[in-house]
């Protein structure tokens, strides 16, 4: 869009009225010459609107509560004239930004492109857009400003606050992912060295291609690894929290379960979930599933109603034996909150009782 200033209209009219009836030639120049001013600056304005365009790296980003995220975007001006005086806002409703970052005031010449950074964190878990951009220039005179409003948005996804828990997936299952000394967990797939043979060794893990090669006995080392399937159950009916306490610990129990997932995530295990909880979902446990349930925590909601069965009881017909089941609920979070207050550190799913071996 491109806005005259307040008096132009006037004044073209007067120039024009000065050029059709004042016989003073020199008076006809000068309003010419205004005219010829009005018009350059126009194509100079309807160009800078027509050419100044602006564009995101990627279209969705994901972070945590309270961690900084920098958002970038970068404004290209495509015409031959250049935007002098260029002001730009990029907004973010719902985020708290840095230092007013989000706008910026700058010069862009022609044919060129600058690319901006801020950064911004949320309070609060959820889905978050940043833009549109909204730019606003003028040409060299400052006769039309040009206010563009540009449809240039990125989805900005964010996850549950990261908090003080551990957890320690044993017992699990052999040959898997997760290295562990104890010999119990030997993985004869993964054989990490050859030594010479000492008195006791069995003869199955004689290397005898390495024997015969060296003229002596030499033994097979292995790795120890253990895989432990985990499988996250979060109860967020809304029935079962106390009403007015409801949203903060309803937000901690997430937490939790969003902590033993990047858990899982992290050491390479099968991850599964399930909620009493808006949309009611069911995953089962399954390789590369931890980023998809991590998306889906940042996004549930509470559910009416009360929790009317035992998870553990539901869930052994549904799992295999030796996954790791965590069970989350208000009693859970209350656990964690006095074990928080009493500043106890080191807290483990374990010694809150939400860790169970699913056994058959």
């Amino acid at each position: 869009m491109i806005k005259p200033a307040s008096q132009i209209r006037t004044t073209f009219n007067i120039a024009l009225f000065a050029i059709l009836f004042l016989p003073y030639k020199f008076i006809q120049a000068i309003a010419i010459s205004v005219i010829l001013i009005f018009a350059l600056s126009y194509l100079w304005a309807s160009q800078l609107d027509k050419q100044l365009s602006a564009e995101r790296a990627v279209k969705e980003i994901k972070t945590v509560s309270f961690e900084k995220l920098t958002i970038s975007f970068t404004i290209k001006n495509k015409s031959r004239f250049p935007a002098l005086l260029c002001y730009v806002l990029d907004n973010v409703p719902f985020l708290h930004v840095f230092d007013k970052k989000n706008e910026r005031l700058f010069k862009l010449g022609a044919h060129e492109q600058k690319s901006f950074f801020y950064e911004v964190n949320a309070m609060n878990r959820g889905l978050y857009t940043a833009g549109p951009l909204l730019i606003k220039t003028t040409d060299p005179l400052g006769l039309f400003e040009v206010i563009k409003e540009i449809e240039c948005t990125q989805r900005i996804l964010v996850r549950p606050a990261r908090i003080q828990l551990k957890t320690i997936p044993i017992p699990g299952l052999p040959q898997g992912n997760i290295k562990i000394n104890n010999p119990i967990y030997e993985d004869i797939t993964m054989r990490r060295a050859i030594r010479e043979y000492k008195d006791g060794d069995e003869l199955k893990r004689i290397n005898w291609r390495a024997s015969a090669k060296f003229g002596g006995l030499f033994t097979n080392e292995y790795e120890n690894t253990f895989d432990a399937p985990f499988f996250v159950f979060l109860n967020l009916a809304k029935d079962d929290y106390p009403l007015h306490l409801r949203h903060e610990k309803g937000e901690k129990a997430i937490e939790i379960a969003a902590s033993i997932i990047n858990i899982a995530s992290r050491l390479k295990q099968r991850c599964g979930f399930a909620a009493y909880g808006s949309g009611f979902p069911f995953i089962k446990p399954g390789q590369n599933q931890a980023e998809c349930i991590l998306d889906i925590l940042a996004l549930i909601q509470m559910e009416d109603g009360k929790l009317e069965y035992d998870p553990m009881t539901k869930l052994k017909q549904e799992l295999s034996s030796g996954t790791l089941l965590f069970i989350i609920g208000p009693e859970e979070v209350d656990l964690y909150n006095d074990k928080i207050a009493a500043k106890q550190y080191g807290i483990t799913t374990k010694s809150l009782g939400i860790m169970k071996e699913v056994c058959k």
